[in-house]
Protein backbone atom coordinates (compact mmCIF):
# COMPACT_ATOMS: atom_id res chain seq x y z
CA UNK A 1 0.00 0.00 0.00
CA UNK A 2 1.41 3.40 -1.03
CA UNK A 3 2.37 5.79 1.73
CA UNK A 4 0.11 8.83 1.58
CA UNK A 5 2.74 11.55 1.40
CA UNK A 6 1.77 15.12 0.50
CA UNK A 7 3.15 14.53 -2.99
CA UNK A 8 0.96 11.43 -3.46
CA UNK A 9 -2.10 13.28 -2.14
CA UNK A 10 -1.39 16.21 -4.45
CA UNK A 11 -1.00 13.95 -7.48
CA UNK A 12 -4.29 12.27 -6.63
CA UNK A 13 -6.26 15.47 -6.99
CA UNK A 14 -7.80 15.99 -10.42
CA UNK A 15 -10.26 18.20 -12.29
CA UNK A 16 -13.24 16.48 -10.65
CA UNK A 17 -11.94 16.54 -7.09
CA UNK A 18 -14.03 18.35 -4.49
CA UNK A 19 -13.41 20.04 -1.14
CA UNK A 20 -13.47 16.82 0.86
CA UNK A 21 -10.77 15.34 -1.38
CA UNK A 22 -8.26 18.06 -0.49
CA UNK A 23 -8.70 17.78 3.29
CA UNK A 24 -6.04 15.03 3.73
CA UNK A 25 -3.47 17.22 1.99
CA UNK A 26 -4.40 20.28 4.05
CA UNK A 27 -4.25 18.31 7.31
CA UNK A 28 -1.14 16.23 6.57
CA UNK A 29 1.60 17.15 9.05
CA UNK A 30 4.26 16.99 6.33
CA UNK A 31 2.43 19.25 3.91
CA UNK A 32 4.34 22.41 3.06
CA UNK A 33 3.47 25.73 1.51
CA UNK A 34 5.04 24.56 -1.75
CA UNK A 35 2.46 21.77 -2.01
CA UNK A 36 -0.41 24.26 -1.63
CA UNK A 37 1.08 26.63 -4.18
CA UNK A 38 1.52 23.77 -6.64
CA UNK A 39 -2.12 22.91 -6.13
CA UNK A 40 -3.28 26.50 -6.63
CA UNK A 41 -1.35 26.75 -9.91
CA UNK A 42 -3.73 24.24 -11.47
CA UNK A 43 -6.19 26.07 -13.70
CA UNK A 44 -8.76 23.24 -13.63
CA UNK A 45 -9.15 23.46 -9.86
CA UNK A 46 -12.73 23.38 -8.57
CA UNK A 47 -13.86 26.55 -6.75
CA UNK A 48 -14.84 24.41 -3.75
CA UNK A 49 -11.20 23.31 -3.32
CA UNK A 50 -10.00 26.93 -3.42
CA UNK A 51 -12.58 27.79 -0.76
CA UNK A 52 -11.44 24.84 1.36
CA UNK A 53 -7.86 26.12 1.29
CA UNK A 54 -9.05 29.63 2.20
CA UNK A 55 -11.00 28.28 5.20
CA UNK A 56 -8.21 26.12 6.58
CA UNK A 57 -6.69 27.64 9.73
CA UNK A 58 -3.24 26.28 8.95
CA UNK A 59 -2.98 27.86 5.51
CA UNK A 60 -5.32 30.84 5.25
CA UNK A 61 -2.89 33.27 6.86
CA UNK A 62 0.03 32.43 4.57
CA UNK A 63 0.66 35.47 2.38
CA UNK A 64 1.74 33.53 -0.70
CA UNK A 65 -1.30 31.25 -0.38
CA UNK A 66 -3.63 34.24 -0.17
CA UNK A 67 -2.04 35.76 -3.26
CA UNK A 68 -2.36 32.48 -5.16
CA UNK A 69 -6.03 32.23 -4.24
CA UNK A 70 -6.83 35.78 -5.39
CA UNK A 71 -4.92 35.21 -8.64
CA UNK A 72 -6.72 31.97 -9.48
CA UNK A 73 -9.20 32.35 -12.33
CA UNK A 74 -11.69 30.04 -10.59
CA UNK A 75 -11.55 31.63 -7.16
CA UNK A 76 -15.06 32.74 -6.15
CA UNK A 77 -15.27 36.50 -6.67
CA UNK A 78 -16.49 37.27 -3.15
CA UNK A 79 -13.56 35.30 -1.71
CA UNK A 80 -11.01 37.01 -3.97
CA UNK A 81 -12.40 40.47 -3.14
CA UNK A 82 -12.29 39.70 0.58
CA UNK A 83 -8.64 38.62 0.46
CA UNK A 84 -7.48 41.34 -1.95
CA UNK A 85 -6.92 44.08 0.70
CA UNK A 86 -4.68 41.69 2.66
CA UNK A 87 -2.16 41.35 -0.17
CA UNK A 88 1.11 43.27 -0.50
CA UNK A 89 1.01 46.04 -3.12
CA UNK A 90 3.23 44.01 -5.49
CA UNK A 91 0.69 41.18 -5.38
CA UNK A 92 -2.19 43.59 -5.93
CA UNK A 93 -0.31 45.01 -8.91
CA UNK A 94 -0.01 41.54 -10.44
CA UNK A 95 -3.75 41.03 -9.93
CA UNK A 96 -4.58 44.36 -11.60
CA UNK A 97 -2.46 43.46 -14.64
CA UNK A 98 -3.66 39.85 -15.00
CA UNK A 99 -5.98 39.90 -18.01
CA UNK A 100 -7.20 36.36 -17.22
CA UNK A 101 -8.95 37.62 -14.08
CA UNK A 102 -12.44 39.11 -13.98
CA UNK A 103 -12.59 42.84 -14.67
CA UNK A 104 -14.30 43.72 -11.33
CA UNK A 105 -11.40 42.12 -9.44
CA UNK A 106 -8.79 43.93 -11.51
CA UNK A 107 -10.60 47.24 -11.07
CA UNK A 108 -10.77 46.63 -7.30
CA UNK A 109 -7.02 45.94 -7.26
CA UNK A 110 -6.37 49.21 -9.11
CA UNK A 111 -8.57 51.11 -6.66
CA UNK A 112 -6.72 49.62 -3.70
CA UNK A 113 -3.35 50.51 -5.23
CA UNK A 114 -4.55 54.05 -5.86
CA UNK A 115 -5.46 54.36 -2.18
CA UNK A 116 -2.08 53.01 -1.10
CA UNK A 117 0.06 55.23 -3.32
CA UNK A 118 0.51 58.03 -0.74
CA UNK A 119 1.94 55.60 1.79
CA UNK A 120 4.43 53.95 -0.56
CA UNK A 121 8.13 54.76 -0.44
CA UNK A 122 9.74 56.47 -3.43
CA UNK A 123 11.45 53.28 -4.62
CA UNK A 124 8.14 51.44 -4.50
CA UNK A 125 6.40 54.15 -6.54
CA UNK A 126 9.23 54.06 -9.09
CA UNK A 127 8.83 50.29 -9.39
CA UNK A 128 5.06 50.57 -9.70
CA UNK A 129 5.30 53.27 -12.36
CA UNK A 130 7.23 50.98 -14.68
CA UNK A 131 4.65 48.17 -14.44
CA UNK A 132 1.34 49.86 -13.63
CA UNK A 133 -1.80 49.00 -15.64
CA UNK A 134 -3.55 51.61 -17.79
CA UNK A 135 -5.94 52.64 -15.04
CA UNK A 136 -3.13 53.64 -12.68
CA UNK A 137 -0.96 55.51 -15.16
CA UNK A 138 -2.84 58.86 -14.93
CA UNK A 139 -2.53 58.81 -11.13
CA UNK A 140 1.20 58.12 -11.29
CA UNK A 141 1.56 60.85 -13.92
CA UNK A 142 0.65 63.34 -11.20
CA UNK A 143 3.52 62.22 -8.96
CA UNK A 144 5.83 65.04 -7.95
CA UNK A 145 9.08 63.08 -8.15
CA UNK A 146 11.04 63.07 -11.41
CA UNK A 147 12.24 59.51 -10.82
CA UNK A 148 8.68 58.22 -10.82
CA UNK A 149 7.90 60.07 -14.05
CA UNK A 150 11.06 58.80 -15.77
CA UNK A 151 10.03 55.27 -14.86
CA UNK A 152 6.49 55.87 -16.11
CA UNK A 153 7.76 56.84 -19.57
CA UNK A 154 9.14 53.29 -19.91
CA UNK A 155 5.80 51.70 -19.01
CA UNK A 156 4.49 49.84 -22.08
CA UNK A 157 0.92 50.67 -20.99
CA UNK A 158 1.45 54.44 -20.87
CA UNK A 159 -0.46 56.28 -23.59
CA UNK A 160 0.33 59.44 -25.53
CA UNK A 161 -2.35 61.35 -23.62
CA UNK A 162 -0.69 60.39 -20.32
CA UNK A 163 2.70 61.67 -21.47
CA UNK A 164 1.20 64.90 -22.78
CA UNK A 165 -0.55 65.43 -19.46
CA UNK A 166 2.82 65.18 -17.70
CA UNK A 167 4.42 67.58 -20.17
CA UNK A 168 1.83 70.28 -19.45
CA UNK A 169 3.40 70.81 -16.04
CA UNK A 170 5.40 74.02 -15.82
CA UNK A 171 7.60 72.63 -13.04
CA UNK A 172 8.73 69.60 -15.02
CA UNK A 173 12.38 68.72 -14.45
CA UNK A 174 14.72 69.10 -17.45
CA UNK A 175 15.97 65.57 -16.88
CA UNK A 176 12.43 64.22 -17.30
CA UNK A 177 12.10 66.05 -20.61
CA UNK A 178 15.47 64.69 -21.69
CA UNK A 179 14.23 61.14 -21.05
CA UNK A 180 11.23 61.75 -23.31
CA UNK A 181 13.49 63.19 -26.01
CA UNK A 182 15.60 60.02 -25.98
CA UNK A 183 12.62 57.68 -26.36
CA UNK A 184 12.01 56.64 -29.95
CA UNK A 185 8.60 55.44 -28.83
CA UNK A 186 7.50 58.97 -27.94
CA UNK A 187 9.44 61.39 -30.16
CA UNK A 188 7.94 59.97 -33.33
CA UNK A 189 4.60 61.40 -32.16
CA UNK A 190 4.09 64.96 -33.45
CA UNK A 191 2.15 66.18 -30.41
CA UNK A 192 4.91 65.06 -28.05
CA UNK A 193 7.62 66.55 -30.27
CA UNK A 194 5.77 69.86 -30.25
CA UNK A 195 5.38 69.73 -26.46
CA UNK A 196 9.12 69.07 -26.09
CA UNK A 197 10.08 71.98 -28.33
CA UNK A 198 7.70 74.38 -26.58
CA UNK A 199 8.45 73.48 -22.97
CA UNK A 200 10.48 76.14 -21.17
CA UNK A 201 12.52 73.53 -19.28
CA UNK A 202 13.56 71.43 -22.27
CA UNK A 203 17.33 71.85 -22.64
CA UNK A 204 17.88 74.29 -25.52
CA UNK A 205 20.16 71.95 -27.48
CA UNK A 206 17.51 69.22 -27.23
CA UNK A 207 14.72 71.49 -28.45
CA UNK A 208 16.86 72.80 -31.33
CA UNK A 209 17.75 69.26 -32.40
CA UNK A 210 14.09 68.50 -32.98
CA UNK A 211 13.36 71.48 -35.22
CA UNK A 212 14.86 69.74 -38.23
CA UNK A 213 12.46 66.84 -37.69
CA UNK A 214 9.34 69.01 -37.77
CA UNK A 215 7.74 69.86 -41.14
CA UNK A 216 7.99 73.57 -42.05
CA UNK A 217 4.24 74.01 -42.12
CA UNK A 218 4.04 72.69 -38.57
CA UNK A 219 6.98 74.86 -37.50
CA UNK A 220 5.20 77.89 -38.87
CA UNK A 221 2.22 77.01 -36.71
CA UNK A 222 4.46 76.60 -33.66
CA UNK A 223 5.81 80.12 -34.14
CA UNK A 224 2.44 81.35 -32.99
CA UNK A 225 2.80 79.58 -29.64
CA UNK A 226 3.49 81.98 -26.78
CA UNK A 227 5.21 79.21 -24.84
CA UNK A 228 7.90 78.71 -27.48
CA UNK A 229 11.25 79.71 -25.90
CA UNK A 230 12.87 82.71 -27.59
CA UNK A 231 16.05 80.96 -28.76
CA UNK A 232 14.00 78.12 -30.23
CA UNK A 233 11.58 80.57 -31.84
CA UNK A 234 14.45 82.44 -33.53
CA UNK A 235 15.88 79.24 -35.00
CA UNK A 236 12.44 78.01 -36.08
CA UNK A 237 11.86 81.36 -37.81
CA UNK A 238 15.18 80.98 -39.65
CA UNK A 239 14.22 77.50 -40.83
CA UNK A 240 10.78 78.58 -42.02
CA UNK A 241 11.57 81.98 -43.51
CA UNK A 242 15.35 81.91 -43.96
CA UNK A 243 15.22 81.07 -47.66
CA UNK A 244 12.76 83.89 -48.30
CA UNK A 245 14.65 86.63 -46.47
Amino acid sequence: MAVLTPRVLLDGLGPHSQASDVTPLLDHRESEEAHLLALLRRRELAPSIIEAVARHDRWNKRQSVRAAIVSHVKAPRTLALRLLPLLFWQEQLRVSANIRLAMPLRVAAEARLRERLPELELGERVSMARRAPVGLVPTLARDGDARVLRSLFHNPRAREQDILQVMKRDDLDADVLRVVSQSERWVVRPAIRDALVCHANTPVHVALSFLARIPKRQLESLLGEEALPRVVAIRAHEIVFGERS
